[in-house]
């Protein structure tokens, strides 16, 4: 064979190798054996078979998924600080879903008061035992003004009226005139709005307060008007490592809020930076009383299921307080540092359109087992739209006809030689 036959040959076994390891590399012997009559759009779309095949995935995604949330759910909703406020939220909302909003120009409405007593103590209330007040007012909501027919009993009329920045009195069983107040106590008479933001500001400063602390918890039973309840328990201990914290975080918090400071600044008749100085004012003092108790232990207890508030407790070394929600009364009792204990209960009621709102309170005060004050309240008020205020001959004749000096004298006088206001010129004289 000739040299150029040989090298022919040897060409042609090199291709043939090439292509059997082409072969071999690109299609195994199963797929040779497969039908390859494949319509373009099964590659590109996928079948049912395919999309079937997915679906497990997709489950357990999902199922995960939801694990995880309702896992981080349980986790916030069962730790300790995020239960601690959300607790106090719900006390504040409680008493925010009572309060009619709606922003009237104009309102009016009924006051009752009944206030009965029997103490042993040196009370100037003691005086005002059997005391049934009722109070016909109208508001105007846009200018802060407010008029009000008193009756304080034994057909004692009375007139009150406050522009927005004064506060006047007359009483009619002895002038005509009016005798313009000190400050403006009528100022306090504010607006469902008003309340709402003075609630949400005391209920954010006290979130506050809390968040940066350590929220202690347990599970334990207590005694709820003889029946015993599983409880989840949430203590707040401030104590001498994190009682300047606690306060000025809450001072600051108020000091900020501009809205409360605004409102508070409405009511007193002064600037925000007064309302501010004022609150700032009071940072030592609260430090000072906190430092009395040494340690200060807040206590909230909720059911172990349903996290309905049950309890509260303040506890300090010398005084502490306890509040327990029964149904539809509160009970309270607080042991005071002379030894005594105020106990007693509450009914607040209000009804779907909150236009009317009663509140029963029952007060009793012992030492050492004998009773020292028994009393009891009965509040009721209602509030809805109307169509005006006063006529303007009537402001004007208020602000004509205020007392000089030698008037206020005579009345005081008289007030003096009067058996009934005699008892209560004491309770109102700051204010004149």
């Amino acid at each position: 064979m000739s040299n150029n036959s040989k090298l022919k040959e040897f060409v042609k076994k090199v291709e043939d190798r090439t292509n059997d390891v082409l072969d071999d590399s690109l299609m195994d012997d199963d797929a040779k054996e497969e039908n390859f009559n494949i319509n373009y759009t099964d590659i590109v779309k996928n079948n049912a078979k395919a999309r079937m095949s997915k679906l497990p995935w997709l489950i357990s995604i999902f199922l995960i998924l939801i694990i995880a949330i309702m896992l981080g759910f349980m986790f916030f909703r069962n730790n300790p600080k995020t239960l601690f406020t959300s607790t106090i939220d719900g006390m504040f909302n409680y008493l925010k879903s009572s309060i009619n909003d709606n922003v009237y120009d104009v309102m009016d409405g009924n006051i009752s008061l009944e206030y009965f007593v029997n103490t042993k103590e040196d009370l100037l209330s003691k005086d005002l035992n059997g005391m049934n007040l009722s109070a016909d007012y109208v508001k105007d909501n846009l200018n802060s003004q407010i008029y009000m027919d008193v009756n304080l009993g034994k057909d004692i009329p009375m007139i009150l009226y406050s522009d927005g920045s004064n506060s006047y009195v007359s009483l009619l069983s002895f002038s005509e005139k009016y005798i313009k107040m000190n400050s403006n106590p009528l100022g306090y008479f504010i607006g469902g709005a008003d309340s709402i933001i003075i609630l949400n500001g005391l209920n954010q400063a006290i979130d506050k307060s809390a968040a940066n602390e350590k929220i202690y918890a347990s599970r334990e039973n207590i005694d709820i008007n003889g029946n015993k309840v599983k409880a989840y328990v949430m203590k707040l201990v401030v104590d001498n490592k994190n009682r300047d914290r606690v306060i000025e975080t809450f001072i600051n918090t108020l000091k900020a809020n501009d809205e409360f400071t605004s409102v508070l600044a409405r009511v007193k008749g002064v600037s925000n930076e007064d309302v501010r100085n004022f609150i700032q004012n009071y940072l030592v003092e609260i430090k000072d009383e906190l430092k009395k108790e040494e340690k200060l232990e807040i206590l909230l207890y909720v059911d172990n299921k349903t996290n309905e508030f049950l309890k509260m407790d303040i506890k300090g070394k010398k005084e502490s307080l306890s509040l327990i929600n029964n149904d539809d009364k509160y009970i309270y009792s607080k042991n005071n540092e002379d030894g005594s204990l105020e106990s007693g209960d509450f009914v607040f009621t209000f009804n779907e359109s909150k236009t009317k709102y009663t509140l029963e309170v029952n007060y009793k005060k012992t030492l050492n087992g004998s009773v020292l004050t028994e009393s009891k309240i009965n509040l009721k008020f209602t509030s809805k739209k109307a169509n005006k205020f006063k006529e303007n001959e009537v402001i004007d004749n208020i602000h004509n006809n205020e007392m000089n000096e030698l008037e206020k004298l005579d009345v005081y006088s008289k007030l003096m030689n009067d058996n009934f206001f005699s008892k209560i010129l004491f309770m109102v004289e700051k204010m004149v």
